[in-house]
């Protein structure tokens, strides 16, 4: 019988720490199955392969984040449906992998493949949106404070260095050029891992806490307690700002990189890698530096970092430095970047878990995301208005120093996120007030 069927257990540090540890497996064989139906390269070609064009292609890419922020909330109000968080879990992962198959199958629908591809990615990203919606619940369920810091980092360190296994493997054996039926054969592998989730997630143990397992407050009461959270309504906003201003600097550098800079396609591989080894880097110290700092500390250094890191960026022309210390300079700013963004995405989680109310995890949490994940998505589109408009002269000189368009962007970025340093007034880890009792281990 699955793990929501099964009575509660005692909770002890016995049983937490096994579900820690089930929970961890869970993440890695969840976004290892993810890899070939979000990875950006695979989409792209897979779309192509299709007949689509490149802005369908560009749309593939970009619509994960976006679901996540416009969709959290009716996926809250989803997940409520079901008695235990890991019953909505293993459901939204049965229709996902049913919405796989439909995606691998795409191309037998000939004229209508592409629109089968888009309206299963949709759904698929809904599916993930649900999951979301009844998993930090879920670990809210076993997971005290005091090791909320350490577990996010350890988690989010172990899945993003599965999928990066995943995708190296991946890459390999389909080879440069692959035909239609090397990346159906890579989608069905993932499938295989994407399947084992359920097993994970049926094994987490179910504990009676005081937060309840089923949420008693309904939809639109949870909803409205939301809002009058001040703590927690105070912490969305000023993520969505501080997103929205810092979300879309490393793809940007990429394309500097590239298209101003001049680096040939091997170092901008090489710095891609450097940027995932930042993230990975910040993943698995993020929880030892909460630990020792604590959220506001972490906060305000990724804060600052963000600001700085843009800064270089926009300093940082193709005149400044010789050749490879050029390359250098930029690998070097964007991995105390991706750094900087892996400590304040779980610095984030960490906060979001604190603040929701008892009782109300699911919709609290879906509101904080809401929030959160459009921060993000309207960060890349606002950099493709902005470069896609012209608004921004093609190059402007300070003295015998020019500058282009692509580090405008970069310091409207670091405006922005001085901007957004205005609103931690109202952030609680940084500013606590009321009833809020910031705890100093995350």
């Amino acid at each position: 019988m699955f793990a929501f069927q099964k009575p509660p257990v005692e909770s002890t540090p016995q049983s937490r720490r096994s579900a820690e540890n089930r929970a961890i497996c869970f993440t890695c064989v969840t976004e290892m199955g993810h890899v070939p139906f979000n990875d950006a390269a695979i989409l792209i070609l897979y779309a192509s392969l299709l007949g689509a064009g490149d802005g369908i292609g560009m749309v593939t890419t970009g619509m994960h984040v976006l679901v996540l922020g416009l969709l959290s909330i009716p996926a809250a109000w989803l997940a409520l449906r079901d008695a235990t968080r890991q019953g909505t879990i293993i459901k939204a992962s049965a229709v996902t992998l049913i919405l796989c198959a439909l995606i691998v199958c795409a191309p037998l629908f000939g004229a209508y493949a592409k629109i089968v591809l888009l309206g299963a990615l949709v759904l698929s990203a809904f599916m993930y949106t649900v999951y979301l919606a009844a998993w930090f619940p879920l670990l809210d369920t076993f997971l005290p404070p005091e090791r909320r810091g350490a577990f996010l980092g350890k988690m989010d360190f172990s899945w993003q260095l599965a999928a990066a296994a995943f995708l190296l493997v991946t890459g390999a054996l389909i080879g440069k050029n692959p035909p239609l039926r090397y990346l159906q054969y890579a989608m069905l592998a993932g499938m295989v891992v994407f399947a084992l989730r359920m097993y994970f997630c049926a094994t987490i143990p179910r504990f009676d806490t005081p937060s309840g397992i089923r949420t008693a407050i309904p939809f639109r009461a949870g909803f409205r307690m939301a809002l009058r959270n001040k703590a927690l309504t105070g912490n969305a906003v000023y993520f969505f700002i501080l997103n929205i201003a810092a979300y879309g600097t490393i793809p940007l550098a990429t394309i500097y990189l590239k298209k101003a800079l001049g680096a040939p396609d091997n170092i901008v591989v090489f710095v891609s890698s450097i940027v995932q080894g930042g993230m990975l880097t910040g993943s698995l110290c993020a929880g030892r530096i909460i630990r020792r700092f604590g959220i506001r500390a972490t906060l305000l250094g990724g804060h600052a970092v963000y600001a700085l890191a843009n800064l270089t960026l926009f300093l940082t022309g193709k005149n400044t430095l010789p050749g490879l210390w050029l390359y250098g300079a930029v690998a070097l700013t964007l991995f105390a970047y991706s750094f900087a963004c892996a400590c304040v995405k779980i610095s984030s989680q960490s906060e979001m878990m604190h603040l929701a109310d008892p009782g109300n995890k699911i919709t609290a949490m879906a509101f904080n995301s809401t929030f959160y994940y459009t921060g993000c998505g309207m960060a890349r589109i606002l950099t493709s208005l902005l470069l896609g408009s012209g608004v921004f002269a093609a190059s402007w000189s300070i003295g015998s120093t020019v500058f282009c368009h692509y580090q405008t962007l970069f310091l409207f970025y670091t405006v922005g996120i001085v901007f957004a340093a205005s609103l931690l007034i109202v952030v609680p880890a940084v500013f606590p007030r009321g009833d809020y009792h910031y705890n100093t281990a995350g």
